[in-house]
């Protein structure tokens, strides 16, 4: 079982993309294509977002109804993974962890969102790559990318992340949640982004996107209680997986805002 079980399908359904190769469709190369090219707006964002919130507390209702669901006290907790598992050479888990080891303590990585939720062994990798503290109630949620997946679905996945969030503020007395161990869901404002270095963004424009999942988010946020945005951003220096630590913290730093509509 899996509390996002579902959700992939809804956001085949809501961008209407072609169906090309296998489900989810909106992962591949052409549908990002298609994306950046389309000239009509993408409609139906906050029912998108609702029937999320929606398909996730079914999920999380017909495992308590199994009985195979624990309040588990291993999401959305703070930490930070500091040392790089020798069998992991990815290059996002690379430079995330070098932006926790530049950055300081209000930077968290691989924040577990739904381990345990619906049985002990399921979203066990289920994470947010990076969460950026600005203060106790602001936060950023960020999907990290250096060469794998295209922008298009990195936005769904943080925006996954996002919805589950909503979800699990609004239930965190439910999940039996504790807020020192788990702050984040104190939130009372969230910025849900992707992250990468300007190559990955180099051939689309997701512009019409970032418009639709703002409009959405904004309403999506006031319905329950926690103002909400999206953003794409770019790497404020080149990435190379050699960079120093004093780059890596200028990277974060000047990091800018793209497809921002006029």
């Amino acid at each position: 079982m899996n509390i996002l079980d579902g959700l992939e399908a809804h956001a085949d359904d809501w961008l209407n993309v072609e169906p090309k190769g296998k489900p989810p469709y909106y992962r591949s190369k052409t549908a990002a294509n298609e994306l950046s090219r389309r000239t009509s707006p993408i409609a139906g964002t906050l029912d998108f977002l609702n029937a999320c919130y929606a398909q996730i507390h079914q999920d999380w209702s017909a495992a308590v109804a199994a009985g195979n669901w624990s309040r588990s006290n291993k999401t959305w907790r703070w930490k930070q993974i500091l040392t790089l598992d020798k069998e992991n050479d990815s290059p996002e888990v690379k430079l995330e962890q070098a932006i926790v080891n530049a950055c300081g303590d209000d930077w968290s990585n691989q924040m577990p969102t739904a381990s345990g939720l619906v049985g002990s062994r399921a979203n066990r990798r289920t994470a947010v790559d990076l969460v950026y503290r600005e203060d106790a109630t602001t936060y950023s949620f960020i999907e990290l990318k250096v060469a794998s997946n295209y922008p298009l679905y990195a936005a769904i996945e943080i925006l996954m992340h996002g919805v589950l969030f909503v979800w699990s503020k609004n239930n965190q007395e439910k999940l039996g949640a504790d807020l020192q161990a788990q702050p984040v869901l104190a939130a009372q404002s969230v910025t849900l982004g992707v992250l990468a270095p300007r190559e990955y963004y180099q051939g689309f424009d997701l512009t019409m996107l970032a418009t639709a999942l703002n409009s959405g988010l904004d309403i999506f946020g006031e319905q329950n209680g926690v103002a909400l945005r999206f953003e794409f951003c770019e790497l404020g220096v080149d990435y190379s997986p050699d960079l120093e630590p004093g780059h890596v913290k200028s990277a974060i730093e000047d990091r800018r805002r793209i497809w921002v509509a006029e």
